[in-house]
């Protein structure tokens, strides 16, 4: 017997995150327009701060003020934090499951950032990356202990055919629904959906990022092979050099990752 999910009670994003989040994708921003909103969300500052002052970034003993924390950190990282608080928050799930996905989802996201053709590409893969496995932090913002009992504390989720089985739907159609909800754009929500089954060259570095970060926080390499069709369509003949490519983005990225938990 399937369960029935209340996607209608998932709640708005907060009107002052989506605005900085608007702010952030508007290439005529200033750091001042940015500090005026962070500076306003003493949570998200301190979390800016605290990673412009981590290891990764510093190199000298004198602390940051707000606007150098945030160029030092720049408009990604800070997108980042500012996604994923407003996501946290709004489904109340600070899980270790949770924690988890945030942590894959980061090194999707910064993974697949560099790889768009255009400046809107770019953004779309980056907020995409973010939010691909957003239908599973809603099955788990929802309480389902059917659902997270099927974890695996190896990184491993069910897959969409038990999703399905469960609750009559996948995760990638509740974060499509959800997304759509919360006004993000088709490209988006697109990526989302498809992100498992490839569509076109945005939900095809999607899903190879997917296979990529999971390979390298789980360990657990993935069969090249099983994708060389869709690979070759939407990617091209230098599919291999572009998930090397991945790889070596993740591997530069993993010190952040870390930072941003």
């Amino acid at each position: 017997m399937c369960v029935e999910l209340d996607l209608e009670s998932v709640p708005t994003l907060e009107a002052s995150k989506m605005m900085l989040l608007n702010l952030l994708e508007d290439g005529n921003t200033e750091v001042s327009d940015i500090e005026q909103v962070v500076a306003s969300d003493p949570a998200m500052a301190a979390k800016i701060m605290k990673l412009a002052n981590s290891p990764f970034y510093r190199h000298t003993e004198q602390g940051l003020c707000l606007q150098d924390a945030l160029r030092t950190v720049g408009f990604n990282m800070v997108k980042c934090i500012t996604l994923s608080m407003a996501v946290m928050e709004r489904l109340s799930d600070f899980s270790q499951a949770a924690n988890d996905l945030w942590r894959h989802s980061y090194g999707v996201a910064l993974v697949a950032y560099e790889l768009g053709s255009t400046r809107n590409e770019r953004q779309w893969l980056f907020t995409g990356g973010l939010l691909h496995d957003l239908g599973r932090m809603v099955l788990l913002s929802q309480g389902q202990p059917r659902y997270s009992a099927l974890y695996e504390k190896d990184g491993s989720w069910p897959d969409t055919e038990k999703e399905r089985e469960l609750f009559a739907m996948d995760h990638t159609f509740i974060g499509e629904i959800v997304a759509k909800k919360w006004h993000f754009p088709p490209e988006v929500a697109g990526m989302i959906r498809n992100h498992h089954t490839p569509i076109n060259r945005p939900s095809a570095l999607i899903h190879v990022a997917n296979l990529v970060v999971h390979q390298q926080q789980s360990g657990i390499p993935f069969d090249i092979a099983k994708y060389v069709g869709w690979l070759r369509v939407f990617l091209g003949g230098n599919y291999k050099d572009l998930v090397n490519d991945m790889i070596h983005r993740y591997k530069k990225q993993a010190t952040i990752i870390k930072s941003l938990m």
